[in-house]
């Protein structure tokens, strides 16, 4: 009966086992599948929620029914404490024996491969980033293990995977010339993305001594902490950066992050210069920097909560990054377009990659790589963007030198013209100076030659030479007080006009009236046996044209021109008057074209409305030397002849001053031997405000 009882128990033990290993999923090595074996979609997995479970536990008959059969595709678990035991037993049906085991995830803190032999006892194999490099089975980014199936065998394999980080369980099996295959083209590809990257550096380091914006710098460290990122998050750090420091690579995938979103909240605050275009923002970019600055220093004491913080900080990286470059590209700035798409990209591509080591995504070969394919299109992107701002700096530059060109020409063209203006000026003043000279020449000429002749004659007569009471000699006394008089108050007139301190009553004069005026000018001319001739071409129809003017100060100017005229003309000579309209007198060739312009440009609210008036002779005229300078005080030609009151000079000056508060104008031509002729205008007066003063 006991006997009996055994058997039976030995038959249910033969019958649970077998039953145990039905369940159990198999990788075959067949003419099917040569070259890659997926092992992860024939694995069986049991969550060790304490981690005490050995190996001796989970390949007792006890634990073995706990495992659970993966149908997923790549188991992915997220930051778990949990340790996770994997079971699968490969079938090798090929005379090919040596294979390789690998775990494509590089982060992973410890992986022991367990492999059962015939006497059930089981190898261990250890891995992970957390043994030094140099002691791992094999020198490969990836935690890989060599496997000898001998043909027609089927060996049990157990894994041991624990890491802080994500917990992605994918195993591959490879033969060995298709793992070797493989792994050069992996190295050449990211050899060539790691190697762009440098060149990215080194080229924006020379742009940053270049252009000295510091913007270029932030990118700088944002493509070095990226591709930091990738070396480490691909084992190609731990590899041939710090080999031999597994303390500071398991920490390194956290540090890199964290610099990461410091380094792009830097460069978009600065490059887009935020601060102009969306204030708060930049703000918040500033205390994002802060809060991964903080990342850094907690990852010093606690990897777990600076795991979960970076985390955080890559989740409120994305929307505030992309309502940022909006608002910029909105408010005007066009260099957001290129970064706005670039984070896009760049942060989704984050984002995915996050995800699915968190678990919340599936596994495969795009969420594993997103985020380098992101990174790829960010450089790209903000190429063309630190490529768009150069050109603006070039245009910008361009256009600093076209203007500063401009302004040198224009500065030339000004220096030209005060050059001229100061050689004008010099000659004025040398003109003035000239006048001042014949002023004060001619004061003590004119002053000086009565008074010698008064004092001579009072002499003469107290001496008894001639009578006291010759009336010939008191007349011409008399006769010398008188012209001293009038010189002094015609200085006084001249200083006032020039000070528009002199009065004026100004009054509505028709030009029937003027013309009236201006004919009784004869008797002083035919007085002196000279011929007055008179002509206008004027219409006398009453009340059409009428002239606001002070008549007195008229009559003034026309005795200074009608004196002047008759002094220069000799007897049966003849001085006319004639009185035109500014029209004809414009299109008159005989006159000089620069006077017409002059009139043009001082007059030309009145054109069509005024009328000229000139005084003509034909005396010995004006030379040419003296004929800019007969408006000018005491200036006179013929400084020899001061016998009567009008060679003083400042007759002319006196009817320019005139003239010009009538809003007129006065000028003189002369041919010298051939007479003068001097010319005013006065405008139609028409009720207009302005007009006259």
């Amino acid at each position: 009966m006991n006997r009996i009882l055994l058997m039976l128990s030995l038959l249910a033990i033969i019958i649970c086992g077998g039953s145990i290993n039905e369940a159990q999923a198999s990788v075959i090595i067949n003419q099917k599948n040569i070259g890659k074996y997926k092992i992860y979609e024939n694995m069986e997995i049991l969550e060790d929620k304490g981690g005490n479970l050995t190996i001796d536990d989970v390949s007792s008959t006890t634990l073995s029914n706990q495992f659970i059969e993966n149908k997923e595709g790549i188991p992915s678990y997220g930051y778990k404490s949990s340790v996770y035991w994997m079971r699968f037993e490969i079938d090798n049906q090929l005379s090919t024996d040596k294979y390789i085991l690998e775990f494509p995830y590089a982060p992973h803190d410890s992986i022991t491969l367990y492999e059962q032999t015939k006497t059930n006892k089981h190898l261990a194999y250890y891995g992970g980033d957390l043994l030094p490099f140099s002691e791992r089975d094999r020198k490969h980014r990836h935690v890989t293990f060599e496997l000898t199936l001998p043909e027609k065998e089927t060996r049990i394999y157990y894994v041991k995977i624990k890491s802080e980080g994500s917990l992605q369980l994918s195993v591959v099996l490879w033969d060995e010339e298709t793992f070797s295959e493989k792994s050069i083209i992996e190295y050449l590809l990211f050899g060539i993305y790691y190697g762009s990257t440098l060149v990215m550096v080194v080229y924006n380091i020379f742009l940053y001594s270049s252009l000295r914006l510091r913007s270029y710098l932030w990118y700088v460290l944002l493509i070095f902490a990226v591709s930091m990122t990738q070396l480490t998050l691909n084992g190609f750090a731990y590899q041939f950066l710090w080999p031999d420091f597994p303390w500071w690579n398991n920490r390194s995938i956290v540090f890199s992050i964290a610099l990461s979103n410091l380094a792009g909240a830097l460069f978009v605050n600065k490059f887009l210069d935020v601060q102009q275009y969306a204030k708060i923002w930049s703000r918040i970019l500033h205390m994002l920097t802060a809060f991964n600055i903080g990342i850094l220093i907690v990852l010093m004491m606690s990897y777990s909560l600076a795991l979960h913080l970076v985390t955080l900080s890559t989740i409120l990286f994305i929307p505030v990054v992309l309502t940022t470059t909006i608002l910029c590209w909105k408010r005007g700035n066009k260099a957001a377009r290129y970064l706005f798409f670039a984070w896009f990209i760049f942060l989704l591509t984050g984002l995915i990659s996050s995800l699915s080591d968190a678990g919340t995504l599936p596994l495969n070969t795009f969420t594993r790589y997103a985020s380098l394919i992101g990174s790829l299109f960010e450089m790209i992107l903000f190429s063309l963007a630190l490529a768009d701002r150069v050109k603006i700096i070039q245009r910008e530059k361009e256009n600093a030198e076209r203007a500063a060109l401009l302004l040198n020409e224009e500065l030339e063209e000004r220096v030209q013209k005060r050059t001229e203006e100061l050689q004008i000026s010099t000659e004025k003043l040398v003109s003035v100076e000239r006048s001042r000279r014949h002023l004060l020449s001619n004061i003590s000429h004119d002053l000086g030659t009565p008074m010698t002749s008064i004092q001579g004659y009072v002499k003469a007569m107290l001496d008894g030479v001639i009578e006291p009471c010759d009336q010939t000699y008191l007349k011409i006394i008399h006769e010398k007080t008188l012209y001293i008089d009038r010189l002094i108050e015609d200085l006084h007139d001249l200083s006032r006009l020039e000070e528009r301190q002199a009065s004026f009553s100004l009054n509505e004069v028709s030009v029937q009236k003027f013309i009236q005026f201006l004919y009784q000018f004869k008797a002083d001319v035919t007085s002196k046996n000279i011929d007055f001739q008179f002509e206008h071409q004027v219409s006398l129809e009453p009340n059409e044209w009428v002239l606001l003017m002070d008549l007195n100060r008229i009559r003034q100017v026309m005795e200074n021109l009608i004196s002047n005229a008759i002094k220069y003309t000799k007897e049966n000579g003849f001085i006319k008057i004639d009185v035109i309209e500014y029209e004809e007198f414009y299109r008159r060739q005989e006159h000089q074209e620069e006077i017409a312009v002059a009139i043009e440009k001082i007059g030309n609210i009145y054109r069509n409305q005024s009328l000229v008036i000139g005084v003509h002779d034909n005396g010995i005229g004006i030379d040419a030397e003296s004929l800019p300078y007969i408006f000018d005080r005491f200036y006179r030609a013929d400084a020899e002849q001061y016998d009567t009151y009008r060679n003083a000079g400042l007759g002319l000056a006196i009817a320019k001053e005139i003239i010009d508060y009538h809003n007129g104008m006065i000028w003189a031509e002369s041919l010298e031997s051939k007479g003068s002729s001097f010319y005013f205008t006065l405008p139609i007066y028409t009720g207009e405000q302005g007009e006259n003063k």
